[in-house]
């Protein structure tokens, strides 16, 4: 008899931490890029391009607390194109674009609830194009370019909660040049963006 009672304690512990579980949602992404295209000598030409689509989608729910969504994507380009027709001509993209998200809904003091939501979306674009002195070419294009966003919700007893933030970067550069031109463009785009909240479950009125 004794037995059979610990076990069916055992078993209401147990079912009992999963209900009463809190909410906890993370994601993350981080792409890194570099495009470098060199055209050398005569007449030549090189060409080089990255492309990347990328979405993440998190959903949990619980009776008892309330349900937590959480989505992020974008589409990340790179692209270049060099032509020459003596000395060298060339151009280097690098690109670093990071997100993160985290949602929290947990129990309180007093059955009160307890929520924390953020994200961040971090962009850095860099281009150098160069065209020395003796060297006759171009470079046609150059651009990189994200267009992207992330998106929060929250539901939970007696509340509910929302973010979004959405980010459209471009860069583009274009040289040109004869013997006697030094030409260097260097481009650099910084972007970071954040956003959160918090509420603790604090004690009941």
């Amino acid at each position: 008899m004794l037995r059979k009672f610990l076990l069916c304690t055992v078993i209401v512990l147990l079912l009992s931490s999963g209900v009463f579980a809190d909410i906890g949602l993370t994601q993350d992404f981080e792409i890194i890029g570099s495009n470098p295209v060199k055209a050398v000598g005569g007449f030549g030409k090189g060409y080089g391009r990255n492309y990347l689509e990328i979405g993440q989608e998190k959903m949990e729910s619980k009776a008892c607390l309330g349900s937590a969504v959480m989505k992020q994507g974008g589409i990340f380009t790179q692209e270049a194109r060099v032509r020459t027709r003596s000395g060298e001509v060339g151009v280097v993209q690098d690109a670093s674009v990071k997100g993160s998200q985290n949602s929290l809904i947990g129990h309180g003091h007093r059955h009160r609830v307890s929520h924390t939501q953020g994200q961040s979306l971090n962009l850095n674009f860099n281009t150098i194009a160069r065209k020395p002195f003796n060297a006759v070419g171009r470079v046609k294009k150059s651009s990189q370019s994200f267009v992207g966003g992330q998106s929060q919700e929250q539901s939970y007893r007696g509340g509910f909660s929302a973010s979004s933030q959405f980010i459209h970067a471009e860069q583009d550069v274009k040289i040109k040049g004869g013997p006697n031109s030094n030409v260097v463009v260097n481009n650099t785009l910084d972007v970071k963006m954040n956003q959160g909240n918090s509420v603790p479950g604090g004690p009941a009125p």
